[in-house]
Parts: C-alpha cells; structure tokens; sequence
C-alpha cells in the first residue's frame, strides 16, 4: 500500500471469509484463482462501517420501548430517507445531520439526540438501502466503466464487475487511485494472489486500473482513460507523483 501523503498502516485480518461474495451468481470474473476465495477480510473494521451515509440512502431506526418513534414502514418505503442536505429526519428529535458519517457514528449522534429528551436511550439504526455510488474499473478487463456500489466491496470484489481480464491482462499490477483531503493514496494490488491490498473496502469515486502486460509507464498507459474520469488525478503534478510511487 503506498500514499503519497497520507500513510494508512495495513488493515488487520480477521477470520470472516469472503468467500460468499466472490462466488455470486452475478460474478463473472474469469479463473478466479482458488486462493482468493478463502482470504479473511479485516474483522476491526468491516466494509459496511466504511460505507458512509449520504443523501437518498434509506436508513430504519427504532428506539427500543418507543415504538412510535421507529421509523414509517409502507408498502413503497421501509424507513425513512436521508435528505439532500444530509439530515435524517425522525420522529421527536426531527432533521439530525448525517451525511459523511459511517453507521456506528450516525448511531452515536442520533442517540445523543434522542438523550435530550429520555433518559439513556437505545437506539437501532440500519441502513436498508444505499443510493447509487460510483467507482471506476478500466484497464485489461472486458467491461470498463463507472458501475453503481449499492453495497460494500473490497478490490477483489469490486474487480469481478468487469466482466474478467483480458488476455493480456497483467493481474498482478492491479491499482487503485483514490482522492482523499489528504492527498492521493495510490494502491499496488495483486489480483492473481491474495494480499491484504486486495481487502481496502472499496470508496466512491475510487479508480482501479488492470495494467496490460508489457505495458510501458503507467502513466502513459492510464492517461486517456484517467483524463475523463478525474482532472485532478490526471494533472501533471498528480501524474508526476502516480508514477514514482508506482515505481518504488
């Protein structure tokens, strides 16, 4: 794992197998290899608590005692839908900001809402459907493009939305570029054998990139795609930095 100004440490490993995910009906990844589908994925952090809420996401809550207070359940919504402005609207305690924030912490702010008014609240909070999110898949794979992550994904998953790898695909140079406040973290993932790499739970907006065997500078290689993806990480200064780590 490599940042250019941010260092991330490696997610732990847990005992938890992804093996269920990766064997999906709608998989179509081509030769998986059997040692992916047994890799543990981290147990302190899971890819759900990653996923952070935003607008349009459908979140249920109910105060346990309080039934009054769960959200509506109808024939055409199950809970109630966080708000363009990213507030989640609930009986009692009304708008209550939530967009950006990972369930657990949506959990704790709503709770600490509803102590205003009773006395140690318990709270259930679940997310019942996340709205469309993007991230980029482009390189050797046989179907490129922006896909909707209506879910949490690691790499390994997120990498079967092509369709498989071409064959000239190098699968063992797998990248994943991601903005963050903090700069641009640049990801090195083998996609033949599983790395820890492989489990970084997939964010919006996240570009992965299948590298071509024999390929020269990934920059090069990257650049036509990356350009009408991001204007940011297809700057010179980005492209500059991309391509030094890369050759770390």
């Amino acid at each position: 794992m490599l940042h250019l100004r941010l260092p991330v440490g490696p997610l732990p490993l847990g005992p938890i197998l992804v093996a269920c995910a990766l064997l999906s009906a709608s998989c179509r990844m081509e030769k998986i290899p059997e040692s992916l589908l047994s890799v543990p994925v981290p147990h302190e952090a899971t890819a759900t608590e990653l996923m952070r809420l935003g607008p349009n996401d459908v979140i249920r809550a109910s105060v346990h005692g309080y039934p009054e207070l769960s959200t509506p359940e109808t024939a055409e919504l199950t809970g109630a839908r966080i708000d363009p402005d990213g507030t989640l609207s609930l009986p009692l305690i009304g708008p209550v900001p939530v967009g950006g924030l990972t369930l657990t912490e949506a959990r704790e702010r709503v709770t600490a809402a509803y102590a205003t008014y009773m006395k140690e609240p318990q709270l259930d909070l679940s997310v019942v459907e996340y709205s469309a999110r993007r991230f980029y898949l482009y390189g050797e794979v046989e179907t490129p493009g922006a896909f909707d992550m209506d879910r949490p994904l690691n790499v390994y998953q997120a990498l079967t939305f092509g369709g498989g790898y071409k064959e000239r695909a190098d699968r063992r140079r797998v990248v994943l570029l991601r903005e963050t406040p903090a700069g641009i973290e640049v990801h090195k993932i083998n996609g033949e054998s599983p790395t820890e790499s492989g489990l970084i739970a997939i964010q919006p907006d996240d570009f992965l990139f299948v590298r071509r065997t024999g390929a020269g500078k990934f920059t090069e290689e990257v650049l036509p795609t990356l350009s009408g993806v991001s204007q940011s990480l297809s700057s010179v200064g980005a492209l500059i930095l991309i391509q030094d780590r890369l050759s770390d």
